[in-house]
């Protein structure tokens, strides 16, 4: 029975969810499907009591105090309880919990298990608040009472994985973060068999103004609070942590996103996970707090829902009255004539200020010298390359492009790339040291009708690399990174995406402009060539930041 369990995860990782269930159903029936789920769920998230002794017995060299920020208002009794336990049971022990209490007088019971616990424990640090300030004001006020040089938040119904704060504490140890976050999940029932994941990718400035994916479990150094101004902002409740995620990671040297499961999200009926209309108010103040950001930053631009999704945000940002936009028409087949693709181009295309410019190698000569040469004719500010088999699927797509490319931190921008069937062709290239291309391209085959996981393809991101089927990019950007190399055929376009973000710069995916292209991808068995390797063997060897290996695992991605 257990080979068969292990055999049935093995078609999991290999199949699919889909395909995995039909597997199961055929030849274990639903009961064993059920078991086998169980099990590999339990792998992402339980450690083993091996594991748990050696994090108990691990010393650190500098170790740093975690201040786990509370509010409690008349939270159910068990809820707390396993709270308590949580923090308790973590296998890293220099940490305080700073509960203030704001619960009512019929639910004093608060108070007696708190206070009982404080006693037991005195990194249990307990308040009874002299009246309810809200969320953001009882924050604060949990946030006066901490003494730790990290401060993390623990909402008062959920409950903290064990492994949380020694997983916090070995990033900051290694890589000196300042502010850190982590993968959650949610649970109704035993935490043994929640099975709700959020796997989330590295930080993503354009992904945070999408939606908050931070969320939990999120920890940061106390000191890059503001000075001059509240922590907590009341007049952006339900959305306050959103609010102040976005402040903080404008401050922030060292962000780090940990692929591990640290955190463990109720869900009940008056929670926001259950049934967003308990706070409707609060997609409002995330619009809100993405506006502030935008001022903050100097960054011409409206908010809103994209509906259906109410808690997914889109950002449009202003043009300039003048941008000279040139398409550089790449890979003409001989069937192909310039200029009618040129006209098939415009004619699907809403925006005036358009050039063309064919990019042509000559015999023996690599893309990447023709597209310089190309980019040295045109005269437009900002550069697309363009496929000669790619057509845009609606007019606006150099503008939904353009409004990223005109930020001062862009690399480049690229669309969302469907077949003439309406699969994904492309939605963010990934670097992926397991294939022999070395790249992933993210959700490849699946059909736009779906959303992607967690909503992936309904939304704006930020991507390692663009492809040059299609991707635009300004000329100053273009001439700070020292145009395309080239010693480095089919591969031009992912090493001035890497070397973008080895600048800091963000490559941006967006899924509010559509191509539609039947053209080819990389050749099976196309390996990159020496140069890329030899320049980005660090970049090699490391598991994409925006490719989350569990979701790689699971071929949702």
């Amino acid at each position: 029975m257990i080979q068969k369990i292990k055999n049935a995860c093995q078609l999991f990782r290999e199949q699919g969810v889909r395909e995995f269930r039909q597997t199961l159903r055929r030849y274990f029936g639903e009961k064993k499907e059920l078991e086998a789920r169980r099990r590999l769920s339990q792998s992402f998230h339980l450690i083993s009591k091996e594991e748990r002794a050696r994090q108990c017995a691990y010393r650190f060299a500098s170790p740093v105090k975690f201040s786990i920020l509370t509010p409690l208002f008349n939270t159910p009794e068990p809820y707390l309880k396993e709270l308590l336990a949580s923090l308790k049971r973590q296998t890293y022990p220099n940490w305080e919990l700073c509960l203030l209490d704001a619960s009512d007088d019929e639910h004093r019971y608060v108070q007696e298990i708190c206070e009982k616990a404080s006693a037991s424990d005195k990194r249990i640090v307990y308040q009874r608040a002299k009246e309810n300030l809200g969320i953001s004001g009882n924050t604060n006020a949990c946030l006066a009472m901490a003494t730790g040089e990290y401060v993390g938040l623990l909402d008062h119904d959920d409950v903290l994985h064990e492994s949380a704060l020694f997983e916090m504490m070995k990033v900051i140890d290694e890589q000196g973060a300042d502010f850190l976050y982590s993968d959650e999940v949610k649970f109704s029932g035993k935490i043994e068999d929640a099975d709700d994941f959020n796997f989330k990718p590295a930080f993503g400035k354009d992904e945070l103004r999408s939606h908050n994916y931070i969320c939990h479990f999120t920890v940061f150094l106390r000191s890059l609070l503001p000075k001059t101004e509240q922590a907590y902002r009341p007049a952006f409740d339900g959305s306050q942590d959103h609010d102040m995620v976005l402040r903080l990671t404008e401050r922030a040297k060292k962000i780090v996103h940990l692929p591990k499961v640290l955190y463990y999200w109720r869900v009940h009926p008056d929670s926001v996970s259950m049934n967003l209309d308990s706070k409707s108010y609060a997609v409002d103040a995330a619009i809100h707090a993405i506006e502030e950001q935008l001022a903050r930053t100097g960054e011409a631009g409206t908010v809103a829902s994209n509906l259906p999704y109410r808690t997914i945000y889109r950002v449009r940002y202003a043009l300039p009255e003048h941008a000279p936009v040139s398409v550089l028409i790449h890979h003409l087949s001989d069937s192909m004539s310039f200029e009618t693709v040129c006209e098939n181009v415009r004619a699907r295309t809403a925006y005036p200020e358009l050039e063309f410019i064919a990019v042509e190698c000559s015999k023996g000569e690599s893309f990447g010298s023709a597209v310089n040469r190309a980019v040295q004719k045109a005269s437009g500010e900002y550069l697309v390359l363009l496929d000669a088999a790619c057509i845009p699927a609606a007019p606006d797509w150099i503008e939904e492009m353009l409004m990223f490319a005109i930020r001062s931190d862009v690399c480049a921008v690229s669309p969302k790339i469907c077949d003439s069937e309406d699969r994904i062709r492309y939605a963010g290239l990934a670097v992926d040291s397991g294939s022999e291309s070395k790249l992933r391209f993210l959700c490849h085959g699946i059909p736009d009708a779906d959303q992607g996981f967690e909503a992936m393809l309904r939304h704006v991101r930020n991507t390692t690399a663009v492809w040059k089927v299609c991707c635009l990019f300004s000329r100053r950007m273009f001439e700070t990174l020292g145009g395309f190399s080239e010693n480095m055929p089919d591969y031009e376009e992912i090493d001035f995406s890497l070397k973008g973000v080895k600048h800091q710069f963000w490559n941006v995916w967006t899924c509010f402009a559509k191509m539609i292209y039947d053209g080819t991808d990389l050749a099976d068995g196309t390996k990159p060539p020496q140069p890329f390797v030899t320049c980005w063997s660090e970049a090699l060897r490391q598991e994409d930041p925006y490719c989350h290996p569990y979701l790689k695992q699971l071929k949702l991605l």
